[in-house]
């Protein structure tokens, strides 16, 4: 699509909102002569030509339109409306039933249909006339769409090339294309796809969301929530445009704007589970622990089978779910229908509730349970953990480190906390970012995206890290100035130094020696027993796939061990070890040693660090806006009967 008709696009809408609906007409024929087969401006014309009553040009660019998208909704949504002003109750329903299927959360559609139904008696075939034919199009993208989901791949891309030959700009066919080039992971061509159908139809708000989710998938936060953003101004009564805009915000740490798209969406769907979940997680990131207890708990009252909402609102501190609440979850468990998923989060607040009433052997009971689930679940392999964090040391020796060669700009500096989940990370994040020169910005992805991306343009065949000590310092800088780029779009601009928290870069550390040579970089350490028993207590949202076996735990926490040790001698003084058991017992001598460290000036806010109410994204957020406690410390005893396999796994370092 030409910028020319993306402009006459916008003035077609202006003038169609003023109540102009004659000279909306005219301007969207006059570009039409400039592209007659447009299925963005045939479906506008059709639409005005609804509005102004012209039903039968209507009927007819409106079954044009969806021949060459038969996955547009909005075409669909309109004849609905044409036939319901016909008396055509029956292929009104169908129509509507078709744009839903399409985009489920067309709210005017739903109307619509219930409209089309009552007219009915909720009777198909009412009024005498036979559906609408499926186009031959669809019928075959239907095949190609069943080939795909079968996996076979080939059959469903010779289908879809072969509708594209009858018709170039079948915005289906190449919807369907990006998904199994998707599939494929062939990312470049998904891509040209999206974007190929975006510049045929800029208003299609399905490709939109395709678009969005895909950049989202790839880390492309920035330009995935710029497209929502559009998508929301062109979809703004879809609930799922908000969905999808509030967890794009959510990831990029923007819990607030988030909060906001979740109760849009709400607002117009007021039972969505997601949005309920995703309202209660900002919620709770934001410290508004009553409100995200509310949000969890009417969603498990809304959909009590969604095992997620149940945990979540168990894991709260503090909260000890009732008696009813118990034998609801039972209740559930039982059901032949409830999905692994749900079992295994059933389980964990089984655990909690346990907990909480101090029947230590029945939560472990049911900690035993939902990490057996949660590990059928998962892909997980510790043989090849152990031999990629061995090439990682092979190849990170002290050689490597004495000419650092990166010159990455210095006005940013960036502070890794790295090391174990469930180690006081979080903590140490919340000290740090109570300081005015500091901003926290939570668990940033780009390092690992940077090391899983570093090969990408290399015709030799070597990966990470092999590669590494084949880079030139101008790709070191680069690399450098690529993490800056992205982790800025979390830190804004203002503080000196921004936090990374991301507990699975320590790997990396070596790698962040080298592109950014300015870095601070902490290691968050904590009991061996006590962070194992952690992280077996925790259903993560994601990732962290070690932690649902207690041997791979222990055997992972002996990598990371062995991990640290490698960089303490090969880069000797690059990290600050810092002990969660030492931080409990003297935190003013342990804060001046961070900001020490950091280069910073003691500031008394980072003692008080509990008083900060920046937004805290990790399992650990409401314990850190509470004072330092020493219950913490040794909860884990009270598991002791359990943890003789792990005892023995875990001896070279206890």
């Amino acid at each position: 699509m030409t910028e020319f008709i993306r402009k006459k696009l916008d003035e077609i809408v202006d003038l169609v909102r003023a109540g102009r609906a004659d000279a909306a007409e005219v301007l969207c024929r006059e570009a039409l002569a400039a592209r007659r087969d447009d299925v963005s401006l045939l479906g506008m014309l059709g639409a005005i030509l609804l509005k102004r009553g012209a039903w039968d040009e209507a009927e007819r660019t409106l079954l044009t339109t969806i021949e060459l998208a038969p996955e547009f909704a909005k075409p669909h949504e309109d004849l609905g409306v044409l036939y319901l002003a016909r008396k055509q109750p029956d292929r009104a329903a169908e129509q509507f039933e078709r744009a839903l299927a399409l985009e489920p959360g067309l709210t005017s559609a739903r109307r619509g249909l219930a409209a089309a139904r009552q007219r009915t008696g909720g009777k198909p075939g009412a009024d005498g006339r036979s559906p609408a034919a499926v186009p031959p199009a669809l019928r075959k993208l239907t095949e190609a769409s069943e080939l795909r989901r079968r996996g076979e791949y080939d059959a469903a891309e010779q289908i879809c090339q072969e509708i594209l030959k009858l018709g170039p700009e079948n915005i289906a066919a190449l919807r369907e294309l990006a998904k199994i080039s998707t599939d494929r992971e062939r990312y470049v061509v998904a891509e040209g796809y999206l974007r190929r159908i975006l510049k045929l139809a800029p208003q299609h708000l399905g490709a939109l969301l395709d678009l969005g989710r895909f950049l989202g998938q790839r880390g492309r936060y920035p330009e995935a929530i710029r497209l929502m953003e559009d998508a929301a101004r062109l979809g703004p009564e879809n609930p799922d445009v908000h969905l999808l805009h509030g967890d794009m915000l959510a990831i990029v740490g923007r819990s607030g704007e988030a909060l906001g798209r979740y109760e849009k969406c709400l607002g117009l769907r007021p039972d969505d589970p997601q949005a309920l979940l995703g309202a209660g997680h900002m919620l709770r990131i934001e410290g508004r622990r009553a409100a995200a207890e509310e949000s969890y708990r009417r969603c498990t009252q809304v959909r009590p089978e969604i095992g997620e909402a149940w945990w979540n609102l168990a894991s709260l501190r503090g909260y000890t779910p009732t008696d009813n609440e118990i034998s609801v979850i039972k209740a559930e468990l039982e059901r032949d229908s409830v999905s692994p998923e749900s079992e295994v989060a059933f389980r964990f607040a089984l655990a909690r509730a346990c907990e909480r009433r101090k029947d230590y052997p029945g939560a472990w009971s049911q900690y035993e349970l939902g990490n057996a689930g949660k590990r059928a679940l998962v892909r997980y392999d510790p043989v090849d953990t152990e031999v990629q964090l061995q090439k990682i040391r092979d190849t990170f020796g002290a050689d490597l480190f004495r000419n650092v060669p990166a010159d990455t700009p210095t006005e940013r500096t960036p502070v890794f906390i790295v090391g174990m989940p469930r180690s006081g990370s979080t903590l140490l994040e919340q000290i740090l970012a109570s300081h005015s020169r500091v901003q926290g910005t939570g668990e940033l992805p780009y390092i690992i995206m940077l090391t899983n991306a570093a090969a990408a343009r290399r015709s030799d065949g070597l990966r990470y890290p092999e590669l590494v000590p084949e880079l030139s310092a101008d790709e070191l800088t680069g690399l450098g100035r690529s993490y800056l780029h992205h982790a800025l779009t979390h830190a804004g601009t203002g503080a000196e130094f921004f936090t990374d928290k991301m507990p699975a870069n320590f790997p990396h550390v070596g790698f962040i020696r080298l592109v950014l040579p300015h870095a601070k970089i902490i290691d968050a350490r904590r009991d061996p027993l006590a962070t194992c028993v952690a992280n077996y207590r925790q259903l993560f949202a994601q990732g962290k796939n070690q932690s649902y076996d207690l041997t791979e735990l222990g055997e992972y926490y002996l990598q990371y061990v062995q991990t640290m040790n490698h960089w303490d001698a090969v880069i000797p003084g690059a990290v600050l070890r810092v002990q969660y058991e030492d931080v409990v017992a003297d935190l003013g001598g342990q804060v001046r040693r961070l900001l020490d460290f950091c280069g910073l000036p003691f500031e008394e806010s980072c003692v008080n660090f509990h008083e900060n109410e920046r937004p805290v994204n990790t399992a650990s957020a409401e314990q850190v806006r509470e004072p330092i406690y020493r219950s913490g410390v040794d909860f884990w005893k009270n598991y002791e009967p359990w943890l003789d396999e792990l005892r023995q796994v875990l001896a070279p370092v206890l």
